[in-house]
């Protein structure tokens, strides 16, 4: 087998993009403090995970996102100080209501993924502070303003369209799924 023949094969049966996203998902997770630390930005938190997993369920492939949720939960878990197993939940819990919306609307709308991306940052926000405030790990965690964690949402939001793009390209498919 020539190497056309594995590009071809890359292309159409997206043999090596799908293992491409846990791999770069796993690095985001890993180096991201590292890399806000290096940049300077470290009050800010810009998080691609639920663009991954939007884009995932986008592509029906749910079961793959909500295993990508809960392996990225695990993996944030270990460098977080935190309960482990929460982020986990947390990642798991909201694909999986997400995923039960995906019958209601269209996912390859980039509005609508956009509009994804955005409730799911909330209510990973949401739902943290208030898990982690009334535990003896709360002491820990910083204490986050509404304002930042909007900039950071917002901030989020305006790099999916990009990083959808950017996937479809790489995927192969270089029209565009979305109007």
């Amino acid at each position: 087998m020539g190497i056309r023949a594995y590009l071809k094969l890359w292309k159409e049966d997206d043999v090596f993009f799908y293992p491409l996203i846990w791999l770069t998902c796993g690095l985001f997770v890993i180096l991201r403090r590292s890399i806000n630390h290096l940049l300077g930005i470290e009050w800010l938190d810009i998080d691609l995970i639920p663009v991954f997993l939007i884009y995932l369920i986008a592509k029906d492939q749910s079961f793959m996102a909500g295993c990508l949720a809960f392996f990225m939960g695990m993996l944030t878990d270990t460098f977080a100080p935190c309960q482990f197993g929460l982020f986990a939940f947390v990642y798991s819990a909201i694909i999986f209501g997400i995923n039960h919306c995906r019958q209601f609307l269209d996912f390859n709308n980039i509005k609508t993924a956009i509009l994804f991306v955005v409730i799911f940052l909330l209510i990973k926000w949401s739902f943290l502070m208030i898990i982690i405030r009334p535990f003896p790990l709360g002491q820990f965690s910083p204490l986050i303003s509404f304002i930042l964690v909007s900039i950071s949402v917002l901030l989020t939001s305006m790099i999916t369209p990009f990083l959808f793009y950017f996937l479809n390209l790489v995927r192969g498919k270089e029209y565009r799924d979305y109007p």
